[in-house]
Formats: structure tokens, C-alpha cells, sequence
């Protein structure tokens, strides 16, 4: 039985002329996180230390040590990295970890000296997580310089998307802390329910389109059709899953006459575009209904999703 999503945003026709990379290409965003790099905070109690230019409590500590969040999600999702709000400038890395302490992923390098900004760091293989699990996103700061906010989640947890960083609660503090010496590389420790300003980057598990697209190359379509328009993010994620005015097409410079076009065989039968899941074929489908006034000319569609990723592809109308 497919659900259908309604009062989704029509695909716009943006007549701009731009580069045009491969088909099936992404943004490069390694993924949404709890709070967005543009994020700053709102001033707070940072007892006897200092708060920096972007309203954070900023400490310069002794030694070396490891700063998490405990989290969950909602939904099967792939952790593909960490994102900070780093203020060490020295070689900061990042961890993914279950709840008792066996290391997922990492620890990988975040890039640069660059402090008092946020920054990503991607593992080199993505981390499929389980829904209600409890895992810690951490980040190991050598000169123990970081950022903090007091009793953040003393009284809540906090959600983004599917990812739930935990209240704390007796015996079970969030906010983790191990500070490196000896063997202590798994933060375990609390203090004061503190945000560390840690978050685990999430993405679906999106694999490509399925025919009739070709996900490399380019595509060739009569104008007027509705293309049905298949992908997967490992089941069925609710049809929540589209970043607002996604999709979109945007017309672009059409190949040289000497470039292969891989013809779209199957179309819908469709007036208007909309997303549906297939629970069958364990896909969704958005139907893209092209205009004939297309014919001739070049356009990308793009499929921006929640995650803070999209997905292209180009496509050549008769």
C-alpha cells in the first residue's frame, strides 16, 4: 500500500546555465547534525571562565581529554561522522561508540587549527545504527581547550531529525567526559549535565536511483512525461524525508552531440508530481512531471533531503 505525501513543492524550473558534474553527484555534506555549523549559542552562566565571540563557554583545562553525548534515533541511519564546536587547536579527532564503550568509527582527524567554529570530520566507511540503541559521538581534545554549556540536559533531551541526544537522569548522566591517562580513552565521567557541543552527523543510507534513471551520464526523456523517480534509504524513513522546496529542476547546458544518452523506457501515468513509498519494492518514487515546453533543452533534477544531502542527475528532453 503506498502513502502519498501532500502539499509537497512543486518542482521549479530555475532557467540558469551552470556547471555540470556527474550525474548522481552530492553536495558533499557529510550529514545533518543536532546543531547546524551556523549554530550559536544564547549566553549562559560560565562561572568563573570565559565565553567567546559566538556566546560559548570556552575552558583552557590541564592534561588531555575525551568530550561526548549520549544519543539515540528514531530511525535506521548511518552515523557518518562528528561534528564540534572546536576550540583546541591541536590534533583533535573524532569517535563513535556503542553504550559500553566498543569503538564504532574512528578516531579520525578533523583538519587544521582552525578554533572557535564549528567543524566536521567524516569516518572512512559509514555506521549503520539501530533505532532506540544508546551510542556516544565524542571528540578527544589534546590540549583539553573545549567549549561548554552548564545543566544542558538536566531537565530535557534534546532532538533533531531522528537523533535524540538523552536527559540525564540519577546514576545515568549525559554530557561525558574521560580525562586521557592511563587507559581511559572512553568518556564515562559527568559532571553538571554538561553540553559539550558534540553531535554525531546522520545521514540516510541513500544508495543511488533505480531505473528507469541512469545514475551516470545522462539521461534522455520526451518532454511532457512524468519519470518516476526511485531511490532507497534503507525502508521505509515516513515521507517526512525531503528538505523544504525539494526537489527541484534546473536547466542546464545540454551535451555535445557526440555524448551517449540513456533513454528513460519507463514513465507514469501522472498531472502532478508527489512522493510515495513502495513497501514491496522497499522504495520511494517521486513522480517528476516534466512540461512539454521542455523539449529540447537540458535539466537536473535534484533531490535535496532532511539529512542535509542531495542527489542529481541530468537529463536531455526530446
Amino acid at each position: 500500500m503506498s502513502k502519498v505525501l501532500t502539499g509537497l513543492a512543486a518542482v521549479t524550473a530555475v532557467l540558469a546555465f551552470l556547471a555540470m558534474p556527474a550525474a548522481g553527484a552530492t553536495d558533499g555534506s557529510a550529514g545533518a547534525g543536532l546543531w547546524p555549523s551556523t549554530f550559536q549559542a544564547t549566553p549562559t552562566d560560565c562561572g568563573s571562565f570565559s565565553r567567546d565571540a559566538n556566546n560559548f563557554c570556552t575552558i583552557d583545562d590541564n592534561g588531555s581529554v575525551e568530550l561526548g553525548v549520549k544519543f539515540t534515533s528514531s530511525k535506521a541511519v548511518n552515523v557518518t561522522g562528528v561534528r564540534i564546536y572546536r576550540v583546541d587547536p591541536g590534533a583533535v579527532t573524532g569517535s563513535l561508540w556503542t553504550a559500553d564503550g566498543t569503538l564504532l568509527a574512528g578516531p579520525a582527524a578533523f583538519s587544521g587549527s582552525t578554533t572557535n567554529a564549528w567543524q566536521d570530520v567524516t569516518f572512512s566507511a559509514p555506521v549503520a545504527i539501530a533505532p532506540g540503541q544508546t551510542y556516544i559521538a565524542s571528540y578527544f581534545a589534546p590540549d583539553a581547550q573545549y567549549a561548554f554549556q552548564y545543566d544542558f540536559f538536566t531537565s530535557s533531551s534534546y532532538t533533531a531529525g531522528p537523533i535524540t541526544a538523552l536527559q540525564s537522569i540519577a546514576g545515568d548522566g549525559n554530557g561525558v567526559y574521560c580525562y586521557a591517562g592511563g587507559s581511559c580513552t572512553f568518556p564515562t565521567d559527568t559532571f553538571r549535565d554538561i553540553n559539550y557541543w558534540v553531535t554525531p552527523l546522520w545521514a540516510y543510507p541513500f544508495t543511488g536511483f533505480f531505473q528507469p534513471v541512469a545514475n551516470v551520464g545522462w539521461n534522455g526523456a520526451k518532454a511532457g512525461s512524468a519519470i518516476p523517480v526511485k531511490f532507497s534509504l534503507g525502508g521505509d524513513q515516513g515521507l517526512d524525508i525531503l528538505e523544504a522546496g525539494y526537489p527541484t529542476a534546473t536547466q542546464i547546458a545540454c551535451p555535445n552531440s557526440s555524448t551517449a544518452i540513456e533513454p528513460m523506457d519507463a514513465t507514469a501515468t501522472a498531472s502532478t508530481s508527489g512522493l510515495t513509498y513502495d513497501a514491496v519494492a522497499g522504495q520511494y518514487v517521486y513522480v517528476w512531471k516534466t512540461s512539454n515546453a521542455w523539449a529540447g533543452r537540458c535539466y537536473r533534477f535534484e533531490l535535496g533531503l532532511n539529512d542535509d544531502t542531495s542527489h542529481t542527475f541530468d537529463v536531455q528532453f526530446r
